[in-house]
């Protein structure tokens, strides 16, 4: 694809941006990877969380989980989310890459644009770009980088930074509640 004919597209940005939401984006116009993503790979990696957890383990097969990076870039509302993806666009318009933006929480006031990716190259190659793209717009740099789902896995694991394929569960008092939330969002999943 030459660089005029690539682009990021979005999703359907909410009308109400102050309640929690998300939106995919993808350099694909069909957001064929985010959508094939959704019962092809994230889905899988829940279930094998909440069917080991359900067995009783003292350690978590990550799997997939294990090449599953964010790049998160924190930004102060929908706008500058928007102008992030413009600069990006602009600045960097190769390779293949999908991500989301928005917030899960309406108590606070920011907003992310996450990048997903599935090597550290790719992870090393998003986090370049855009503290490039946040110093040209003029904004402080605020990425976080993340390995699997943090809300699923490290409450359970602990900093993603000493998980290995296999990792001990380091708050094994944890489980019970966890289990619970993780059988919510697969039954949330299903509907």
């Amino acid at each position: 694809m030459a660089k005029a004919d690539w682009q990021i597209y979005l999703g359907e940005i909410p009308y109400c941006e102050n309640k929690p939401f998300w939106v995919s984006f993808e350099s694909d116009p069909h957001l064929k990877k985010t959508r094939s993503n959704i019962y092809g790979r994230c889905l899988p990696c829940i279930q094998n969380l909440y069917f080991q957890l359900q067995g009783g383990c003292s350690e978590i097969q990550l799997g997939t989980a294990y090449n599953c990076w964010k790049v998160t870039a924190v930004m102060a509302d929908l706008d500058q989310c928007l102008a992030l993806l413009d600069c990006f666009q602009t600045w960097f318009p190769w390779g293949h890459i999908y991500g989301k933006l928005g917030s899960g929480r309406s108590d606070i006031g920011t907003k992310v644009v996450v990048f997903h990716t599935e090597t550290v190259s790719e992870r090393n190659r998003i986090r370049a770009s855009l503290e490039k793209c946040l110093a040209e717009m003029g904004l402080p740099e605020r990425i976080e980088i993340s390995r699997a789902c943090a809300v699923l896995y490290e409450n359970l694991l602990g900093d993603w930074r000493k998980w290995q394929p296999t990792s001990p569960i380091v708050y094994p008092e944890r489980v019970k509640a966890h289990l619970a939330r993780i059988k919510k969002i697969l039954f949330w999943s299903a509907m």
